[in-house]
Order: C-alpha cells, then structure tokens, then sequence
C-alpha cells in the first residue's frame, strides 16, 4: 500500500514538474516593478466604468437644469391656470427628484472608484499571499528533504528501519507537489492582478508594497459612522427618497383627501420609503461594526499566532534533534514538523484577513454585506 501510496504521488509530482516549466515560460518577461498605489492609479486609468460613472454625472447636472426651467416655467403657468397635481409634482418634486439623482451620481462615481481600488488592493494583496505560500512550500519541501536526510542516515547506522527512508521520500514527493500547486496559484494571482488594472495578463510584476502587520490606532466608531451615513451610496438614496416622498404627499394632500385612493397610495409610499431608510441605516451600522470587530479579532489572532509558529519552530527543531539522537520516532518528527506549516500558514491567512478587514474599513465597502459604501478612513 505505501509504495503505490509513493508511486501516485510521484506520477502527480511528474505531471506538476512538467506544467510548471511552461507556466514559468508565459511569464518569463521581465517582472515590472508595482507599488499598491501605482496599481489602483493604472486601474482607474483604464477602467471603463469609472468613465460611465463621470459621464453620468454630467447628465445628471443637464437633468437638474432641465428640471429646474420645467418648474419655473410651470410655476409661472400656474399662477393664471391654476394647478393640478402633475403641475405641483413638477414645480415642487421634479427639481429634488432630479437634484437627488445628481448627488447619487456623484457618490456612484466615488463609490466605483473605491470599489476599484478595493478589488486591486485585494488582488494586490493575493498576489502578496500566494509568493508567501510559494516561500512557505519552499521552506516545507527543505524541512522534508531533512527530514529524508535524517530518515536515512538512521537506517544506515541501524537506528530506523527501512520503511521510515520510503515514508521519508513521500514526504518530499508530497512537498515537491505543493510547491509546484503554489507556484501554479502565484500565476494565476498575478493574472488577476493585471486583469483588475486592465493590463495585459501576460505582464508580471515585482511588487514593492510590503505585505506587513500595522495595528491600527483605536478608532472613534460613532464618528466614523457618522461620516459614513453622508457617503453610502444606500443611505443616502434611502434619505433622500424619503425627502422625496414627504414632498410627493405634501402635493397630494393639497389636491385630495384622505379617502381618496390616490392620498391613501401617497401615504404608503411615505410610510414603505421611512422604512427604507431606517433599515439602510441599521445594516449599515451592523456592516461597519461587524467589520471593525473582524478587524479586532483578526489582530489579536495574528499576534496569538506569531507566538504559536515561534513554539512550533522549537518544537520541530526538538523533534529532530529527538529523532537524530534515537529517542523520537520518524512519525513524531513529521508531526512537528506538520504542524509548524500548518503554523505558518494560519499565520499568512490571518495577515491576508487582517489587510483586508483594514481595507474595508479605510473604503467603507464591506464585502459580502450587500451594502455600497463610500468613507473615508482608517
């Protein structure tokens, strides 16, 4: 069972060894160097959306213009035709109707901006991630190939039996297939990365920003929520639709009573657009309080972990010594030594949340939560 157990895993380490070559020839130009911040510049320069976005804005201004003459026009009109509510809804709704789509276009145009750099500083970041894996899988694979060295040399002097050398080499062939699985994933990061900035996807990229741990000061949360709600996309249209609604049935109880269907519909319109913004309000807050716990958490984790890859260091550098000497079996120093890559690898998942969480915070777009926004930040 071992040996087919070390032919299967041998056939796969082949099948890698003989991909790997031609992915590392798709991007054997020379790596261009790339801080954070030069890809979110590239990203909005050739994003086709961010254009709309402007482009919008600029109609939605017309719009208000045109509203604006409608209303003085129909203003003017009404003084010597008296009025009707489709008079009233023009003079008074129209012109906030169409000053309210002004202001969503401008925040949409910022949002899809943040939006952008958000998606780039998570491809960023991904790319960041997968050469760390690369460079884990690399020290894992040393680790193995000692272990194999100890494996051996305990058998030529008698100390081992033959089986622990063969486990030994699996345990190489498997870390030799995990290098060849990370490297393939680099490559697809990296194709991501360029992607997002709509570069062309054969390009590579030395990049200069660090992937690091930087604890954040604690952060006034009221305040920042306070600013939020003047930026979020949904709250702010839930507001305004509801300014809107208060208009649309001010115009309505000039022209008719309340048994009147039409009043009765106004007032429901009224009471569904407060409901709206409330319940924009309260996601918002769970979405932004949810994030900045997530971020707490995610910094004492990372530093719990720091501490658990130092134990663990020490443990697998015991574990050998322990087996060299005699006095531990093989298995007991694969375990240690499984158990310091599992290590650093929660260790590198935890600072990829970490970045993340800070991330979604700085922007106000909180990924998952279903809730466009755009704040300023951390």
């Amino acid at each position: 069972m071992r040996r087919k157990w070390l032919a299967l895993v041998t056939l796969v380490a082949v099948c890698f060894g003989v991909l790997t070559p031609a992915l590392a020839q798709t991007g054997a130009e020379e790596a261009i160097p790339l801080s954070l911040e030069e890809a979110m510049e590239i990203a909005v320069t050739n994003n086709l959306e961010v254009a709309l976005r402007e482009n919008a804005i600029g109609k939605a201004k017309v719009s208000l213009r045109e509203a604006r003459t409608a209303a003085d026009q129909l203003d003017t009109l009404m003084e010597f035709s008296g009025a009707t509510l489709e008079t009233l809804q023009a003079v008074y709704v129209g012109p906030k109707a169409a000053e309210t789509n002004l202001r969503l276009a401008e925040l949409a145009a910022d949002y899809t901006k943040k939006g952008l750099y958000m998606a780039v500083e998570k491809a960023y970041y991904d790319v960041l991630k997968a050469q760390t894996e690369v460079a884990l899988k690399e020290a894992a694979l040393d680790r193995a190939r000692e272990q194999l060295r100890l494996a051996e040399a305990s058998v030529a002097v008698g100390l081992a039996a033959k089986s622990d050398a063969m486990a030994a080499q699996v345990g190489v062939t498997s870390a030799e297939v995990q290098l060849a699985t990370a490297q393939n994933n680099l490559e697809i990061a990296m194709m991501a990365l360029a992607k997002v900035m709509g570069r062309d996807l054969a390009e590579r990229y030395a990049l200069t920003t660090e992937f690091s741990f930087a604890p954040v000061e604690e952060m006034d949360l009221d305040a920042y929520l306070a600013e939020l709600m003047e930026k979020d996309v949904t709250v702010v249209g839930a507001r305004e639709g509801l300014a809107i609604a208060e208009l649309q049935f001010e115009q309505v109880k000039k022209m008719y009573t309340p048994n009147v269907y039409t009043y009765q519909q106004a007032q429901y319109d009224l009471i569904e657009a407060q409901l709206k913004y409330e319940q924009a309000k309260t996601d918002l807050v769970q979405n932004a309080r949810q994030a900045y716990l997530n971020l707490k958490t995610a910094e004492e984790a990372y530093r719990l972990l720091e501490e658990n890859v130092t134990f663990a260091e020490e443990t697998a550098r015991l574990a050998a010594l322990r087996y060299e000497a005699g006095v531990a079996t093989r298995l007991e120093m694969e375990q240690a030594f499984d158990r310091l890559n599992e290590a650093e690898a929660q260790r590198l998942g935890m600072l990829y949340n970490y970045n993340l969480a800070k991330a979604q915070l700085r922007y106000g777009i909180f990924m998952g939560s279903g809730a466009g926004t755009t704040a300023g930040g951390v």
